[in-house]
């Protein structure tokens, strides 16, 4: 068995995925659109360009993702990143938090590790962590 995240958007998870890979994170390895299915009616045919199902893959990193028009937003979850390097952490920390809201701003905290977290600019929420060295 893999636990693999599987994220929903409202119409945006083609730009969402198109941003994770300019930050590095991987590559869109899948992506299925509604035209040409059997949903491809749904709301009228609006969604016809929209993502029915996508694989998104880094090194490190595993997702699926899709677009439907009653998805829920991210609630009381957050992906994690765990990195060995401060200065990568940091780089990501940047790069993925562009135009979000940050929560958490990337830093030492009080319990000795590097930590932040924030909600993307599609609504996705993040935590990258940078264990301190024992």
């Amino acid at each position: 068995m893999q636990f693999t995240p599987y994220l929903y958007f409202k119409g945006d998870c083609e730009a969402a995925l198109e941003f994770y890979a300019a930050c590095g994170l991987g590559s869109i390895r899948d992506l299925r659109r509604y035209e040409g299915t059997p949903m491809e009616g749904r709301d009228g045919g609006a969604w016809g360009a929209k993502v029915l199902h996508s694989f998104f893959e880094g090194s490190w990193l595993r997702l699926y993702a899709s677009d439907g028009p009653d998805s829920e937003p991210m609630k009381g979850c957050a992906l994690l990143i765990e990195s060995d390097s401060v200065a990568d952490a940091e780089r990501l920390f940047e790069l993925l938090s562009a135009e979000g809201r940050v929560t958490v701003p990337f830093k030492k905290q009080f319990w000795g590790d590097q930590y932040g977290n924030f909600t993307d600019k599609f609504g996705v929420q993040w935590a990258i962590l940078c264990r301190a060295q024992a």
